[in-house]
């Protein structure tokens, strides 16, 4: 390639050399910058020379900095043929002895002599040298020299010294303009595009050395086509490393400062660069100079990405964590922006000083503000490590579990919200962290812990009613707390426990004015109004915050919390287009952790509304999000996963979700209560009444326990009756039913059609009809259209016990083809069978079934009045196969009760 890029330069050796063999001796300097072609000239000339039958004697000067140095004499001596004996003094230096050789060789012809790197060479050396070819004046000598004028390796006058000297010339090497790029690729590529050479002669800088590189890194391209963009965010190895190459050649200062300038990156500045090395301005100045002579720099920083790469990549970790920690400083001192300081620290892991976190922490908040969460998560993170007081690490936690979770919701609640429960439960937390505390711990399920964050709250700053500004979450527990408080003293006063329970709002002319406040507060929020206001109160609400919101880290939950409460309000099509939005908008922000929250409400939503195949997508998303299944979260989308399999008659499936073991912190979150609640559907799906009878119970207990327990929020009551039903015990089926909507606000929709349904089943026939049309009006508003499905089979088994077939026959086949609409075929008698519908939906549905003789032989014994237990004995089975037989028999004989079992019976053959 010399031949090439430095014609005119090899063309004026080659003169020197042929004056040289007709007996004029001359001396040539060759100059220029580290990699700019000195060496790869100077081995073209030697090689030409070597053709012409000259002796060569080579001599790298920058093996006189090895440890111990070899001079130049002694590499010279060991080339050529030691002198005559007698020739020279006894035990001469290598330098007499080189001085005696040298006729001897000159003899033979010409004689090249190449110096690389003389600026390493001790200028006594070098001027011994070129006396001793004096001497020789007549000699065919050619003295070569290669020297960078720009490093301070020694403060020696080579250049200067050389230049006076007769017959001495010197030859300057700059960088490659575009022309001598275009003449080094074109030796690889026959036409390259105009835009490659701007290309390559803007990262070599015009270095001969470092465009070798480049060609070697980037020789897969099609340089005749146009660049694509990518090629300056490519991995150049053999770049990086021909830079670091060049750094070293340099000397220990160019290396030292290469580093600098790695490490401060876009920062690098000459006075960033002072402030960080022993290096005097005029040295700096100059080693820059150097630099960019070389082509490694343009202006202060380096050309490519892969360079600092390579050069931090050479350092060991201490070395680079050290630079880092001195960036830090100096960048602080400066007054630079606390995100340059904070990215010097993250490298460093070092910020054991306050001024140190300070910076991290205003990091962070800015990071957040440009929506890099991670680096912000990273920032905080470091801070917490090395932050001593507990205020501050209250406060970063804090902070810590607001941003993580929109990345990892799982993570927030694992290792930030435990963190801050031990702070709080060991009095190490400041009152005001009490709100955030209490905020968080709602958001996750944790309600137990919350109310007893907002009981100290209120005893320590006798708050005891809603602030504004409040979460809406923390509105309703501060209301229903008060609310609920003062309902159980008011019971233990005069032992109507229902009626305290049931309470409205206190009068505004005295007593309990904390109370008063709280619920008139709850009122006016979505979440609360359920207690004392319209559905339509608190879904207007929900829409309206929804609306005006922007979503961040404060309104997250604010807008989950509005969207349950349209659920709650059976506004499902207006749930499911505003979880659609945020879904997309937690993608495009790349907050995954958000994505999940939102995911898992529009799963619920879909169980609602029969999209049952979208919710299991939603499902999917959150468990590629939660992936731990030690929290609250995971215990909620494992229910809902559940729901959506049983529905869709995967029953398999679902046993597999309720097979895996149920982790402690379940059994302490609020989602507990949903999984209570599926896993008990599941147990009455599969003829298990008993065991689901002991879940519902069991959320009952638990509902209550949390001060959770509204029949609007959780009417575990319907379920305990369902129960009941399916045990053939009514009266404890209207027992639990009259509890319910005794406390129940009385505001229609789904919970409202479930009622219904439930008296339907124990009304007499001709009552049934009228409840279950009532039901399903309720449902028609709601979009559950698998309810509305069950409930019109419901309506058709009822119109068929009272002979009113051709109306049976519609709603059969109504709630048929909203069933084949969200499910699939073979899901379709597994949905509808376990409502316990008559043998005229089974035959609608091509699935006729008579009793087997087991089960009419347990049907005739009920008949006769017999409990469960006295049946198995009588049989010889157990209570449980009796309980199975019995669900069956209800299912076939599309009953309700025992006491149904004799009359239906006569109609039904064994």
């Amino acid at each position: 390639m010399a031949f090439v890029i430095r014609a005119a330069e090899f063309e004026a050796l080659r003169s020197a050399f042929s004056r040289c063999l007709h007996g004029m001796s001359r001396t040539i300097l060759i100059e220029g910058g580290v990699g700019c072609g000195k060496s790869a000239l100077l081995h073209a000339i030697t090689e030409h020379a070597a053709d012409m039958g000259a002796t060569i004697l080579s001599v790298q000067g920058r093996s006189t900095a090895a440890h111990p140095p070899i001079s130049l004499f002694q590499q010279l001596v060991a080339q050529v043929p030691a002198p005559p004996p007698g020739e020279g003094p006894a035990g001469a230096t290598p330098a007499l002895q080189f001085s005696a050789a040298l006729p001897h060789v000159a003899e033979n012809g010409a004689v090249v002599i190449s110096i690389d790197d003389v600026q390493d060479i001790p200028w006594s050396e070098l001027d011994f040298l070129l006396q001793a070819v004096g001497w020789h004046r007549s000699r065919r000598t050619l003295i070569l020299l290669s020297h960078c004028p720009h490093l301070r390796h020694r403060d020696q006058p080579v250049k200067t010294e050389l230049l006076r000297r007769p017959n001495a010339q010197r030859i300057h090497l700059g960088p490659l303009d575009e022309r001598g790029v275009r003449a080094a690729v074109t030796t690889r590529v026959n036409r390259p595009h105009e835009q490659w050479i701007e290309l390559l002669h803007h990262l070599s800088g015009g270095s001969p050395l470092l465009l070798r590189a480049l060609l070697e890194d980037l020789r897969d391209e099609d340089m005749e086509a146009r660049p694509t963009g990518a090629e300056s965010a490519a991995e150049l190895g053999m770049y990086g490393r021909a830079v670091v190459s060049c750094l070293y050649r340099s000397g220990a200062s160019a290396v030292e400062l290469g580093r600098l300038i790695s490490v401060l990156g876009d920062s690098a500045a000459p006075e960033l660069l002072a402030g960080m090395t022993r290096i005097s301005p005029a040295v700096m100045d100059q080693q820059l100079e150097a630099l960019r002579h070389s082509g490694l720099l343009d202006g202060t920083n380096f050309r490519h990405e892969s360079a600092p790469r390579e050069i931090l990549a050479d350092l060991g970790t201490l070395q680079r964590n050290e630079l880092h920690r001195r960036a830090a400083v100096v960048q602080n001192n400066a007054g630079s922006p606390t995100t340059e300081v904070a990215r010097h620290l993250l490298a460093a892991r070092h910020a054991a000083e306050a001024w140190q976190r300070s910076a991290l922490r205003d990091a962070a908040e800015t990071a957040i503000g440009q929506e890099n969460i991670r680096l912000a998560v990273r920032y905080l993170e470091l801070a917490l490590e090395n932050s001593p007081s507990s205020p501050d690490r209250i406060e970063i936690y804090m902070r810590l579990a607001l941003i993580t979770q929109r990345i990892s919701p799982a993570a927030t609640e694992i290792r930030h919200l435990t963190a801050l429960l031990s702070a709080f439960h060991a009095d190490k937390m400041p009152a005001t962290a009490y709100d955030g505390l209490a905020d968080l711990l709602f958001s996750y399920g944790k309600v137990q812990e919350a109310f007893a964050v907002l009981q100290r709250q209120g005893a320590e700053s006798s708050a005891a009613d809603v602030r504004a500004g409040d979460h809406p979450s923390i509105a309703w527990l501060w209301a229903w707390y008060s609310h609920h408080s003062s309902g159980q003293e008011d019971a233990g006063q005069d032992g109507q426990e229902g009626e305290a329970r049931t309470a409205r709002l206190p009068p505004a002319d005295g007593g309990a004015p904390s109370t008063y406040a709280s619920a008139t507060s709850l009122f006016q929020t979505f979440e609360g109004s359920f207690l004392f206001g319209g559905r339509g109160d608190w879904a207007a609400a929900a829409e309206n915050l929804l609306e005006v919101s922007t979503l961040s880290d404060a309104t997250v939950w604010s807008l989950a919390s509005s969207i349950k409460a349209l659920v709650i309000a059976d506004r499902l099509d207006a749930a499911w287009q505003w979880c659609e939005w945020l879904v997309k908008e937690s993608a495009s922000r790349d907050a995954p952790g958000w994505q999940a929250i939102f995911s898992l409400q529009q799963a619920i939503v879909a169980l609602r509304q029969g999209k049952l195949a979208a919710g299991l997508d939603c499902v999917r998303l959150v468990e590629s999000v939660i992936t731990e299944r030690s929290t609250g979260y995971a215990c909620a989308a494992e229910a809902v996963l559940a729901a959506l399999h049983m529905e869709m008659g995967r029953y398999d499936e679902v046993a597999r979700v309720f097979a895996k073991p149920i982790p402690p912190a379940w059994e302490k979150s609020v989602y507990w209560l949903s999984y209570l609640c599926i896993r008990g559907c599941f147990h009455l799906a599969t003829n298990r009444p008993h065991s689901a009878l002991a879940d519902f119970l069991r959320i009952g207990k638990v509902a209550e326990r949390t001060l959770v327990d509204h029949p609007t929020l959780v009417p575990w009551r319907l379920y305990v009756a369902q129960a009941w039903l399916h045990l053939g015990d009514s009266q404890m089926s209207a027992r639990m039913l009259a509890e319910h909507t005794a406390r129940a606000p009385g505001h229609g929709g789904r919970d409202h059609a479930m009622v219904l349904r439930l008296r339907a089943r124990l009304a007499p026939p001709h009552k049934r009809p009228g409840l279950l049309f009532r039901a399903i009006d309720e449902l028609l508003d709601t979009g559950d259209r698998l309810d509305q499905a069950r409930t019109l089979h419901e309506l058709g088994v009822a119109l068929h016990g009272l002979g009113h077939e051709s109306w049976a026959a519609r709603a059969q086949a109504a709630g048929a083809h909203i069933a084949r609409n969200c499910l699939p075929d073979h899901a379709v008698t597994r949905t509808l069978v376990p409502e316990r519908t008559s043998k005229a939906v089974h035959e609608a549905l091509g699935k006729e079934r008579l009793l087997t003789r087991a089960e009419h032989r347990v049907a005739a014994l009920v008949a006769k009045g017999l409990t469960n237990r006295q049946v198995a004995n009588r049989l010889h089975i157990t209570v449980s196969t009796v309980e199975q037989h019995l669900t069956r028999i209800y299912q076939k004989l599309g009953i309700s009760q025992r006491a149904d079992i004799g009359t239906r019976l006569k109609s039904i053959p064994p």
